[in-house]
């Protein structure tokens, strides 16, 4: 279900691909090397966190929420129980949780599985 609704083109691995597949998109950086290429690309293709401050100027954390508006935020302890757990739905959109070290690495499945 998720590879087909929620399909990336390898040449079009970039963040606002992301952002725009109409789900909410937590990304997970597993490790400290993944979070600064996070923090990288998002800095390249002009996201910034919803209060307009630059990536850079805060320290991420392993999940962060990606938004159709170009912007990135931090996920509350709701967000992280949702990603921890089997749950496929955050409101009325469906959760697309993203192991963003496999999305750079082109792997074609890389929804995050708890």
């Amino acid at each position: 279900m998720f590879k087909r609704k929620f399909y990336v083109p390898e040449g079009d691995r970039t963040l606002k691909a992301l952002a725009e597949l109409g789900a909410r998109v937590y990304v997970y950086c597993p490790d400290c090397r993944t979070k600064q290429q996070f923090i990288e690309k998002a800095e390249d293709e002009y996201f910034h966190y919803c209060d307009g401050k630059s990536l850079l100027e805060r320290e991420p954390e392993n999940i962060m929420a990606l938004n159709q508006d170009k912007t990135v935020n931090f996920v509350g302890y709701i967000g992280h129980l949702a990603f921890r757990t089997s749950a496929k739905m955050v409101g009325d959109k469906t959760l697309l949780k993203v192991d963003y070290r496999k999305y750079l690495a082109g792997d074609k499945n890389f929804i995050y599985t708890p």
